[in-house]
This record gives C-alpha cells, structure tokens and sequence, in this order.
C-alpha cells in the first residue's frame, strides 16, 4: 500500500489538474450531476436522444430481452435492421451502471464526464511512457482530452470515447519496442473491441495501427519475430473486431442505400476551424466584430466547431522543428498527423465558406477507391480522431525544447501556465443545456394507464429531427411506434409509410382530410393501421411547422390533449370519413 500512495502521490499533479480543468471546462454539468431535481443536458442536442435509446435498448439485448440484429419498436410493424447501428458498447456500460445510482439524466452527464476524464487519463499514460516526465505527460493528455472534439461533443459518445485509441497504441508501442507478446495481444483485443464503440474511432484507429506498422516494419523488416507479431495482431484484431462487422456484412440491407453520398459536399470541413475556435468568448467576439466579420465568415448555426488545434500547440510544434533535438523523433509523428489533416478538410479544398472545385484532395479518391469506409465521413471532423494523439506527441516535443531554457525547478509552474493558456483557448461557451419537463412527458402515464390494448403509436411530425425525441420518449414508455431512427436508417425501412396514403402523405408533411373523392383510399389506409394494431396518432405540437398536417385533424375531439400533445384514435378518424 505505501508503494501504491508513493506512486499516486507521483502522479498528484495530474489528478488536481484534472479536476480543475473538467469542473471550469465543462461548467455547469458537474452541478447538475448532483441536482437531482431537474432533467438537464449539457447542450440541446436531439443526437443525445439516440444514445439514450441505444443505452435502453442496449440494456434490454444484455438482459436477453431484445434482438441485437433487429427490432419492431422502431418502423412497426416492418422493424428495422440495427445491424448498422451503434450500439457503443462502453459508453452503454458506463451509462447503465451510473443509472443504478443516479437519474438518467444525471448518469448521462456523468458519463459525459467519465468520457473526458478516461480520454486524458490513457492519454497521459501513453505520454508518459513516450517522454518519462510527469509535467511533459500532462500537458499532451491535455491536448487531447480536454480538445474541442473530445470535451465539445456531449452528444456523441460514439465519435469521443476515444480511451481505447491511446491505450491500444500504448500497447502497441511496448510491443514493438520492447518486443513483448502480451502487449500486442492487449492491443489487438482493444483494437478491435473499438469496432463496438464506434466506427469512426474504430477507422480511425486502423489507420494509426497501419501507421505504426509502417514504422517498426523499416526499422524491424529483417527481424522474424517482427512478422510473428504483426500476424498475432492481425489475428486478434480480427478476433475481437469481426464480432461487430459479421453482422453488417451478412446483413441483406443495401449497404448503398444507408451511406450518405457525400462525396465533394463534406460540412465541416473549412480549413479555417482548424484555427478558430467559433465557440470560444474571444474567438467570437474578434470575428463578429465590424471590421473582421466582413472577413471571417460564421459557421452555420446549425452546426458547431469542434476541429480547433489551438495555437500554444502549433507554436510549440513549430518551435520543435526549428531545433534539431527532437526533429528526428517528430518526423513520424508529422508524417502521421498530415493525412488525417487533409483527410479533415474533405474531397475538395474549403477556406472560409469558398469551395476551391480545382483543388482535390486525398479523400476525394478514397471516396472512390474505398467508399464503404471513407463515404461515411460526411463529418469530416471525425478525422480529428486520428489527428489528437500525433498533435499532442508533436507538441510535446516542442514543450521539451521550451523547458530546456528554464531551471528545472520552474518547469512545473511553467508547464501549469501553458496549461491554464491553452485551456483559455479551447474553453467554449456553455450551449445553454436542454431541460425536459415533467409535463412534456405526461401523455405517455395517460396511454400506460388509458388502454388495456397494446399501445402503437403514430407520432406527427415525421422527420428525421423529431424522430430523435419519438425515441427518447419510447426508453420512458415503451410503446413501439411507426417511425424510428437508427445510426444508418436504410430507405427502405419507409416501405409501410409509404405504401400506406394516409402515413405517406403525413410523411410528405401534408395534411390529408377525408373527402368524397378520396374516401375509399383513406378508409381503406385507416383500416389498415388498425388491424396492424396501431392505437394512437400523436399530434406533438412543440414540433409542428405552420401550414403542415395539423389541418388533418381540424373539427376532431382529441381523447387527450395538453400543451404539448394532441392524441387521436384511429377509430375516430374512421368514424368522422364515414
């Protein structure tokens, strides 16, 4: 134990640098872990809704009450395939056992917490391991923990929950290095344990791990032991990996069908979000200002920015290069960090909202050569999971060259100093957060306690947005429904909305009343959700556009309704044609 407390007391610095910076970082969500009153969110984002729906649905596939491969909750009574859908499997975990303790808001923001505090954790271990100095370590972890993509994503567990990227490359470091089996078989295990986290960080992943195998393959090519190795990582790798991509590929859904063909029509793929952090108060206010708005343009509103690589790092990495200590040992981290940088600014060249048709990039080709992987990056800032590890390394080399100029007494202070200026740089603005009332949910104790018949909801609008909050709503009551959203919602989950005139014309976002000319059709559609067993078409007037569908139900008595719903029988709509 008193070795144990020596080495915890060695690595103090890290714990108490944590802390600060996940409470001010991430300001107010460490309150409203502990504030069990109100249903909070760190930012309103209709993507969280999707994770809660995987973690729910999740739980049930672990307790052997729900498929893993397909599900009639979603798009009843066609179901859905989920074979690719992600399910993130670590996030699901976290998520559920906090749920044991705390509300599921609560366990959410804490999760949200553990995804930051677990990235900079592996982080620094692996910086450590590269540098051998606690201060060096902790100002690399930083870079890559506490970065825009990492902390300024609460929504998307499945693109941040990057703790097998450096642990699995820390491994994987050893093993070539030192030659040890044990840490290419941990590596090859979370490499492809990370095909059940997410598929970006997973892609991403390979191609670090192609990387490495790149490097030690120059200096170890003659070595047999070398070949061995790679073959037992390709074998676990595969292993633990095919577990996750067996389903996909025997799955009979077109897999042309579910990627978004985005090839040269990218978002967030400026080279300018590499250098502005949109969402910083300096930041905004330089670039709203009169003078330099009409200069730097702003980014849609709908979207965020999430790539900043932060200037204190840029200037460290350069300053590197410059001296000739390091340059040798940055090299191949350089040659790591460019591809996922082009890789980031998409098909073709972005600066400042201008799209340069002429300039074609890398991904341009691996769109073409590869598309099963590279199309479903229509984010490209998912590259930046990939660009993390290599940008804190490289900068961390610079700091070295920094500190050589001061006694080593001060490297410490100097180091918290850099720190506390970075952290000004990729300090966000807090997005406001989501609050869900009690009342919004109230509909859903009515149907549970209004009806001894199965409940099968319609829920109106339909659209993919409003969708996310249907789901969330379904981990509360249950209820299956007849639209849904998945990670990849194939087309042709729509055929029973579209075969049927009454659901395809509220898909279409258009109201539809009975009338002489069309009174067979809608009878005839009208009967058919019902024998389908649906119970309730759910009018959610928070989501209504002006002059949509509500005009389907004027002059219709509603069996329930508050400030937020509108619900109708089936039989009504039947009985007010007749």
């Amino acid at each position: 134990m008193t070795r144990f407390w020596r080495k915890i007391h060695n690595h103090l610095h890290f714990l108490v640098v944590l802390s600060a910076l996940l409470v001010v970082m991430t300001y107010p969500t460490i309150v409203h872990v502990f504030n069990t009153e109100i249903f909070w969110l760190p930012i309103d984002s209709g993507d969280i809704w999707i994770e809660f729906w995987s973690a729910w649905y999740g739980k049930q596939i672990l307790a052997g009450k729900a498929n893993y491969l397909f599900t009639d909750l979603l798009f009843y009574p066609q179901g859905l395939s989920l074979a690719y859908h992600v399910f993130n499997l670590g996030h699901l975990l976290v998520f559920v056992a906090f749920q044991a303790i705390l509300p599921a808001s609560n366990a959410y923001n804490l999760a949200y917490l553990f995804i930051i505090v677990s990235t900079t954790l592996t982080a620094y271990i692996y910086m450590h391991y590269i540098f051998k100095d606690k201060w060096t370590a902790l100002f690399g972890a930083v870079v890559v923990g506490f970065s825009g993509y990492v902390a300024g994503r609460p929504m998307h567990p499945n693109s941040t929950f990057l703790m097998t990227l450096p642990l699995s490359c820390y491994f994987l470091h050893r093993g070539f290095a030192e030659m040890r089996w044990r840490f290419i078989a941990l590596s090859g295990l979370l490499v492809g344990a990370t095909a059940f986290i997410g598929p970006y960080i997973f892609v991403c992943l390979l191609l670090t791990v192609g990387a490495y195998f790149v490097y030690f393959a120059t200096r170890r090519w003659k070595d047999r032991r070398f070949w061995l190795m790679v073959i037992a990582l390709i074998v676990f790798v595969g292993f633990s990996g095919l577990l996750r991509a067996l389903p996909m590929l025997s799955d009979e859904t077109d897999l042309g069908g579910i990627l978004d063909k985005t090839s040269g029509r990218e978002t967030e793929n400026d080279l300018l979000q590499f250098f502005i952090n949109y969402e910083n108060p300096f930041f905004n206010r330089l670039i709203t200002n009169r003078i330099t708005s009409s200069i730097v343009l702003l980014p849609d509103p709908g979207r965020w920015n999430t790539s900043y690589l932060g200037y204190i790092p840029l200037l460290l990495i350069g300053l590197g290069l410059i001296r000739k200590i390091h340059r040798r040992r940055m090299f191949p981290w350089l040659l790591l960090l460019i591809p996922f940088f082009l890789l980031r600014l998409g098909s073709v060249l972005t600066i400042n909202g201008q799209v340069f048709d002429s300039v074609v990039l890398p991904k341009y080709a691996l769109d073409r050569l590869v598309p099963v992987v590279f199309e479903a990056f229509y984010s490209t800032d998912h590259f930046q999971i990939g660009l993390l590890l290599p940008l804190a390394v490289l900068s961390c080399y610079g700091l070295l060259v920094f500190l050589d100029s001061f006694p080593m007494r001060r490297r410490g202070g100097i180091v918290l100093l850099l720190i506390a200026l970075l952290a000004a740089e990729y300090y966000r603005s807090p997005p406001g957060g989501r609050i869900v009332l009690e009342e919004e949910l109230a509909y859903l104790d009515w149907l549970a306690e209004e009806s001894a018949e199965p409940v099968r909801l319609i829920n109106l609008p339909m659209n993919r947005g409003s969708s996310k909050t249907y789901i969330f709503h379904q981990t509360i009551g249950g209820f299956p429904q007849v639209e849904g959203l998945a990670t990849r919602t194939p087309p042709s989950a729509y055929d029973y909305i579209k075969a049927n005139p009454v659901l395809n014309t509220w898909h279409r976002r258009e109201s539809l009343i009975c009338t002489e000319a069309n009174r067979d059709d809608y009878l005839a559609a009208i009967t058919q959700l019902r024998d389908d067993g649906f119970s309730h078409v759910i009018l959610h007037y928070s989501l209504l556009e002006p002059d949509t569908i509500e005009g389907s139900f004027l002059g219709l008595e509603p069996a329930y309704e508050d400030e937020f719903v509108a619900i109708y029988r089936p039989a009504t709509l039947q009985k007010a044609c007749q």
